[in-house]
């Protein structure tokens, strides 16, 4: 599957953002993580915004991309 950001942090300026997605760690034989452990972690990165899609781009589904409250932009701002 084709991992969906869980949040985009955007950095002052606008022209990077912090990108977190959650990662399913490989499982062992049995099909299940080993115990003590949920198989999943947090990845982060450091991405370039700066030639992204402005604020009001949603996806096919219609919602907006990410899920953290952004605060009123102006027309043409971009995350």
């Amino acid at each position: 599957t084709v991992p969906k950001p869980i949040a985009l942090e955007p950095c002052f300026g606008n022209k990077a953002a912090v990108l977190s997605i959650f990662v399913r760690l490989p499982r062992g034989s049995g099909g299940i993580p080993p115990p003590g452990q949920s198989g999943l972690a947090v990845a982060s990165a450091l991405v370039d915004v700066s030639q992204q899609m402005c604020l009001g781009y949603k996806e096919k589904s219609g919602a907006v991309r990410n899920r953290k409250q952004q605060p009123p932009a102006q027309p043409a701002t971009c995350i």
